[in-house]
């Protein structure tokens, strides 16, 4: 076996421990996670077929039907559309190049067995080195889509999610460049350059780096939620958070839960029955607040409402700050001037004047 033979083995173990581990490993993120599997499971198909080139001598080996030059690049597209939340309309249409593919190649192939002479007429007009250019073609024209889907998702994670880190699509991005290199280097060099073991030798390299890169990125975020959701998600999202804000509001005028200087959001969850991680979703994505600043905009509210009642006229401002949940002076006067945009001595003042 010969170091060529030798790299296209070490890959085919990668490729077949990562497809294995990306179909078994059960996560939330198993519908988006089969696509890299299928990835992988292409790459390991085109290296069995290599090795049975290797041992069947026959021409016809040279056009067997899968190549998946015009599948395997879509797996990825898919991968990035559905983590960016790009709705996909038909998935089937991603499919019709490799169907063309295959369908040629099977015709080739068999043609070829059936008359091994068809194989010198195909060299003759060079017809594995102008597939091998449609393919290049196609591969870096989705692989710049891909790109510019991943600078989409790129935008949008920081707006749902908090933490952002390990969450974006970097990684595949430079797998894209990679693969663009790689593939004009393939032409420019290996076909007009002229093709020597050498350098056959550094492609199979980078291009085992390269699967090495994307399998070591693959299981990083195999569990690592960074989905974007589409645009009816978000619409029925914010529906049902709109209504759990709501269920807040009511329960918050009626209990007036805010005059508790003690409260907080685990013991509020559990008086109102909600979830802490629902709640908190619903007031940062409705009023884009957190949920201390949410129940103190309650509390200068009511300050509010009991300085122009008149009733406590005779209170100073930290008892009627007290009054409504403020446990401290400093606290009342930070959040009152951050939500009213003056001080609390100048709102009496106007108040009053």
């Amino acid at each position: 076996m010969d170091t060529r033979d030798t790299l296209f083995l070490i890959l085919g173990l990668q490729t077949l421990v990562i497809l294995l581990i990306l179909f078994l490993y059960r996560s939330n993120k198993n519908h988006i996670n089969k696509y890299l599997g299928l990835v992988f499971i292409t790459l390991f198909t085109e290296i069995i077929v290599y090795f049975l080139a290797k041992v069947i001598q026959h021409p016809a080996m040279h056009y067997i039907p899968l190549r998946f030059d015009f599948l395997t690049i879509n797996f990825l597209f898919l991968y990035a559309l559905k983590t960016a939340g790009v709705r996909v309309k038909s998935e089937i249409s991603f499919y019709i190049p490799a169907i063309i593919e295959f369908t040629v190649l099977l015709f080739v192939f068999i043609g070829v067995l059936i008359n091994s002479n068809l194989h010198d007429s195909l060299v003759l007009y060079r017809f594995n080195t102008i597939t091998h250019i449609l393919s290049s073609i196609y591969i870096i024209t989705i692989c710049i889509l891909i790109i510019r889907v991943n600078q989409r998702h790129k935008a949008l994670l920081p707006i749902h999610f908090t933490n952002t880190r390990y969450k974006s699509l970097t990684w595949l991005t430079v797998f894209c460049i990679s693969c663009i290199v790689l593939n004009v280097f393939r032409h420019l060099y290996l076909n007009i350059g002229g093709k020597t073991e050498f350098v056959s030798l550094v492609y199979c390299g980078i291009s085992l780096l390269c699967t090495y890169y994307i399998t070591i990125a693959s299981i990083i975020q195999i569990n690592i939620d960074n989905i974007i959701p589409s645009k009816t998600e978000v619409e029925e999202d914010r529906k049902e958070l709109k209504g759990i804000l709501h269920n807040i509001e009511q329960y918050l005028y009626k209990n007036q839960s805010y005059l508790d200087p003690n409260i907080n959001l685990r013991n509020f969850a559990k008086d109102i029955n909600i979830p802490e991680r629902s709640i908190s979703k619903a007031i940062n994505r409705i009023d884009n607040k957190n949920f201390s600043n949410y129940i103190n905009s309650y509390r200068v509210e009511e300050f509010k409402r009991l300085l122009s009642s008149g009733e406590y006229d005779k209170y100073s401002i930290s008892a009627i700050a007290n009054e409504v949940g403020f446990s401290s002076r400093a606290s009342f006067y930070k959040n009152f001037k951050e939500i009213v945009g003056v001080s609390p001595s100048v709102y009496v003042k106007e108040l009053s004047a």
